[in-house]
């Protein structure tokens, strides 16, 4: 059995900006209209698309962070 290679520096840094990346834009997504830099009032269709975005950063960052994609062994055959 092959060993697991550990994750390199960059791939952790990597995963950290997404992570603060998509908590960032939700977070603003969310409060676009109290922050004024929203068109309207109420949650809009670009405010939500802002908020899908940083939250799919957000859990993919995470991810990386828990388990990055170099250390899941998929270059391993199937037994």
């Amino acid at each position: 059995m092959k060993a697991q290679s550990p994750a390199t520096p960059a791939m952790r840094i990597l995963a950290g900006v997404l992570l603060v990346l998509g908590v960032a834009l939700t977070v603003g997504a969310l409060f676009a209209d109290a922050l004024n830099i929203g068109g309207g009032e109420g949650l809009g269709w670009k405010q939500l698309i802002g908020v899908v975005v940083g939250l799919v950063l957000t859990l993919l960052g995470g991810a990386w962070l828990i388990q990055p994609p170099t250390s899941r062994g998929i270059d391993r055959p199937l037994e």
